[in-house]
């Protein structure tokens, strides 16, 4: 810090190794409830990405009135006539087994099943379609057909996407209440241990600009090494977590580069805990002294 160093605090105090480790491990459960919060987020903004302009045709099931390929190819003759559609595909019976087979099992006999024939719709970048005048086109030519947007179906998905991302971010609050409640209590713990030598310096003219200095040079060091470990060792768990989700394919969770570049500002953790605990233990001093005079 700026001026000549009082030494009211000796470097071989115990809070010097407690006061680290403390920040360390609350900066680890910030690292991974923050992280938590912006992964969901990423995931959401990835995965609602991969499906605008996307919507699904559902043709009527075998008890409704099963429609047979002549009129499954004319619906799809009929969606890529129309404006706004780059592509429509009908979903092959392995993909429908595929998707059933969570529920229903790998040997779940599919074919014997009343499924609907599903059409997959791409729409041209940039366009919306209108869901209800979509399924109203194909009813000219099949009674009951309906139309579903990809991204409406992720609703329920995005509330429970949105809850658990501000759970994660309360969390993030909780531990920085308590990271500042930890400067605050080592600070007044000093400030009690060296009450008569900082009395004294302070009667015999220290400032208590000096006096705060002594103390914030002190706890930012503290918070820059708890900071840089605790963010380490939350760095290196993330990493692995990425690279496992990265290994599961799944198309709820973005792209390892993506996911690990949305993570980047976590860098910048432990440099932010050791202002706040530079700033926190100055203004916890100041505030000691002005009650001395």
């Amino acid at each position: 810090m700026i001026g000549r160093s009082l030494n009211l605090l000796p470097r071989g105090a115990l809070s010097n190794r407690l006061v680290p480790a403390i920040i360390a491990v609350m900066v680890l459960l910030l690292t991974l409830a923050a992280a938590a919060a912006i992964a969901i987020d990423s995931s959401l903004a990835s995965f609602q990405a991969e499906l605008a302009g996307r919507y699904t045709v559902e043709l009527p099931t075998a008890e409704a009135g099963a429609v047979d390929e002549e009129t499954v190819a004319r619906v799809v003759d009929l969606l890529a006539e129309t404006e706004g559609v780059l592509a429509a595909e009908v979903v092959p019976q392995p993909t429908m087994q595929r998707l059933l087979e969570p529920w229903l099992g790998r040997d779940a006999a599919v074919g014997d099943l009343p499924l609907p024939v599903l059409i997959d719709i791409v729409a041209t970048p940039d366009t919306r379609l209108e869901p209800a005048a979509l399924a109203a086109r194909i009813e000219t030519v099949v009674k009951g057909a309906r139309v579903e947007a990809a991204v409406d179906s992720l609703d329920e998905i995005a509330e429970i996407a949105a809850a658990i991302e501000g759970g994660a971010y309360a969390v993030v609050a909780l531990v920085g209440f308590c990271l500042v409640a930890v400067v605050v209590f080592a600070t007044g713990a000093g400030l009690a241990a060296h009450h008569g030598i900082v009395e004294i310096v302070h009667q015999i003219g220290a400032r208590e600009r000096a006096v705060a200095r002594e103390f914030e040079g002190h706890f930012l060091r503290l918070g820059l090494v708890g900071g840089a470990l605790g963010a380490l060792v939350g760095g290196l768990a993330l990493y692995g977590l990425a690279l496992y989700a990265a290994s599961l394919d799944s198309p709820f969770l973005p792209a390892l580069d993506d996911l690990l570049a949305s993570l980047l500002p976590l860098a910048g953790l432990p440099v932010a805990v050791g202002l706040l605990t530079m700033a926190t233990a100055g203004i916890t001093v100041t505030r000691a002294l002005r009650r001395m005079v």
